[in-house]
């Protein structure tokens, strides 16, 4: 069933869909930590990664604002490999506040 999420994501970010693909990917990490895999195992960072990714992509500042705070809880669960992503995360939500 995972697998095929990750299917949809992927399919989304090729449609140009990427509030889609972020959803997709940050429902797949949370179901990886869910299921007891472990912040730093590289599908669950993959995931995350993929996600914030995508969510840089999102041109709709409400859908973005919403992702956003999902993906800053995620990251702050997983923070990755490349410094300051959360950083960047809460960075770019504030930036968002002020926009439409």
């Amino acid at each position: 069933m995972l697998h095929w999420t990750e299917v949809r994501a992927d399919l989304a970010m090729l449609a140009g869909d990427a509030a889609r693909s972020c959803r997709s990917w940050l429902a797949v990490a949370t179901t990886r930590l869910t299921a007891g895999q472990p912040a730093d195992a590289p599908a669950v960072e993959s995931a995350v990664d993929r996600a914030h990714h995508q969510w840089g992509r999102i041109g709709d500042p409400v859908r973005a604002r919403e992702l956003g705070a999902v993906l800053a809880e995620l990251r702050g669960r997983v923070p990755g490999r490349r410094e300051g992503a959360l950083d960047h995360v809460r960075e770019q939500l504030r930036q968002l506040q002020t926009q439409g």
